[in-house]
């Protein structure tokens, strides 16, 4: 005997329940979605705020001469100029007697801006005010040598010193070119004033072969010693003990030579 089932077939979303009372059922319905709240941030004005999160004072602060890149003047008995190197300077000072090393300001206008300018080898040589004086001197011109200065004094006074050592000089021997009047002697709190237009450092320059071979500590007086001059010897090293020592076992060795800048017209450079 078969037997009939007594519940009806059902969905599968029905369950007995809902069956037994007779009531539809549908499916659930998730609730609405509610935002979480923000994170809790303590009111900004009270102790909890300050201490959390403490106050960031700013402030705007304009540089001074004294907080700029420092540029060291320095003055001994026997080397004078400038340099970025204030181990440089202090070391070339200190302990020394009449030495003296001051902090100057360093800017553009103190590089480009010059009060006069020498000329120790070009068309003409002199000290001259202006760089239209100086430019058609030395442009395009061979082995010239120039130098711009911080004051009039300056050049005055390396251009007499680079006169009474004979480093004066044309670049041409086709140009007249007549000497004017010295200017005003040399300074004698100026012991150099050669280096004052170099950027020194602990480097050496040793002229084996030049006009006055020797030990010399500007790249200047190198110039003026050995730029034209046919034969030329020279090196550069690092501090004075050792480029006195090189200078001195070249010169017992017999390879120092002082050569005249003697120019002539059949060539491109002193003899």
């Amino acid at each position: 005997m078969r037997t009939q089932s007594f519940w009806p077939s059902l969905p599968a979303s029905v369950c007995l329940r809902d069956v037994a009372g007779f009531e539809a059922s549908t499916p659930a319905t998730p609730p609405p979605h509610t935002p979480s709240p923000p994170p809790y941030t303590p009111a900004p004005h009270t102790a909890s705020a300050r201490r959390m999160f403490p106050a960031a004072h700013t402030r705007t602060f304009s540089l001074s001469p004294t907080d700029r890149p420092a540029l060291y003047r320095f003055a001994t008995p026997t080397r004078q100029g400038y340099t970025e190197d204030w181990s440089v300077a202090g070391a070339a000072t200190q302990g020394v007697p009449n030495a003296r090393v001051v902090a100057v300001q360093k800017s553009k206008k103190s590089r480009t801006k010059k009060a006069a300018y020498v000329v120790f080898c070009g068309l003409q040589y002199g000290v001259f005010l202006t760089w239209d004086e100086v430019h058609p001197l030395v442009s395009g011109v061979k082995n010239c040598i120039f130098r711009g200065y911080g004051t009039v004094a300056e050049a005055n006074a390396a251009y007499q010193y680079a006169a009474q050592h004979q480093w004066l000089r044309l670049a041409h021997s086709r140009v007249v070119a007549p000497l004017g009047p010295l200017p005003d002697p040399t300074d004698p709190s100026l012991p150099n004033p050669l280096h004052i237009a170099e950027s020194l450092d602990n480097k050496w320059y040793i002229v084996y072969r030049g006009i006055t071979p020797g030990v010399y500590g500007s790249h200047l007086e190198c110039q003026l010693n050995t730029v034209g001059v046919k034969g030329n010897v020279y090196e550069s090293v690092i501090g004075r003990s050792a480029a006195v020592s090189k200078y001195q076992q070249a010169r017992i060795g017999g390879d120092v030579a002082a050569i005249a800048p003697v120019y002539t017209d059949t060539a491109d450079v002193f003899r």
